[in-house]
């Protein structure tokens, strides 16, 4: 019985064993992302995802020999409830949080590094200011679902402040536009690239509407972040490396000077 026991035992353990070898050294990758350029976003010509996060995430996989098999864009809240679940194998341009460490796993070398800035509407420079959070006090600002900012933000305008939220950030330039709250934080990049870009904020003149306060909310690292359901620690370390292999290379630096 004993012998009968530790055979069972055995197999299994070499079942597991085998399965976490071949999650760690896969061949491919499913993907997701959100609408936030410059950092990803989809062209309309050919439905393919584009941007800095996913040119440096495509070099990076590319060196370790990985395939991606699909990368879609989503609503943010969708993509991170995915890889939550294990649908997803990864998702990006994600910052960390005690609640994302519980379901994923993140590479120690992160994608890109950014500010989190408040926007208001740039005619509102003589009423409204930012130096401390205390500015915020009963002002309402405009917030993106399931978006991770800032703690002592959050934690600030929840109590404090009157918050709205939407699902994607051009709704959000288009309210900060239409005066529908007072404050908006984003990532600088982001809000610029869109306020210059998109069809409808181009013509609503966003880009030149807008203003940010040089004092930034924080100064934040965004990762790919792996779903613990379907990836291994192991392979994540493997990513890690190949990323900062990756980012010594001429290619990094191309597509840095690109999104420049």
């Amino acid at each position: 019985m004993k012998k009968r026991f530790f055979l069972l035992f055995s197999g299994g353990m070499l079942i597991l064993l085998t399965c976490n070898m071949a999650m760690a050294e896969r061949t491919s990758i499913i993907l997701g992302t959100e609408n936030w350029p410059p950092f990803s976003y989809e062209k309309n010509v050919n439905k393919q995802i584009s941007g800095l996060s996913t040119e440096v995430i495509n070099g990076t996989f590319k060196r370790m020999g990985v395939s991606i098999t699909k990368n879609k864009v989503y609503p943010w809240i969708r993509a991170q409830s995915s890889v939550y679940l294990g649908k997803l194998d990864a998702i990006y341009t994600a910052s960390i949080s005690e609640e994302r460490k519980k379901y994923c796993y993140f590479p120690s070398e992160p994608i890109i590094t950014s500010k989190w800035v408040l926007f208001i509407k740039k005619n509102k420079k003589d009423s409204l200011n930012y130096k401390e959070l205390s500015n915020l006090k009963k002002k309402k600002i405009g917030l993106i679902r399931g978006y991770n900012y800032p703690s002592k933000f959050v934690s600030y305008v929840k109590k404090h402040s009157i918050i709205q939220e939407v699902s994607y950030e051009k709704q959000n330039i288009a309210k900060l536009i239409g005066e529908r709250f007072d404050y908006m934080p984003a990532v600088l990049e982001t809000t610029l690239h869109l306020a210059k870009t998109d069809p409808i904020l181009k013509e609503m003149d966003a880009y030149n509407k807008i203003y940010y306060f040089p004092t930034p909310l924080a100064t934040t690292n965004f990762y790919l972040m792996f779903s613990k359901k379907t990836v291994t620690k192991e392979f994540v370390d493997r990513f890690s490396k190949a990323l900062v292999d990756f980012k010594k290379t001429d290619d990094y630096q191309i597509i840095i000077k690109k999104y420049k």
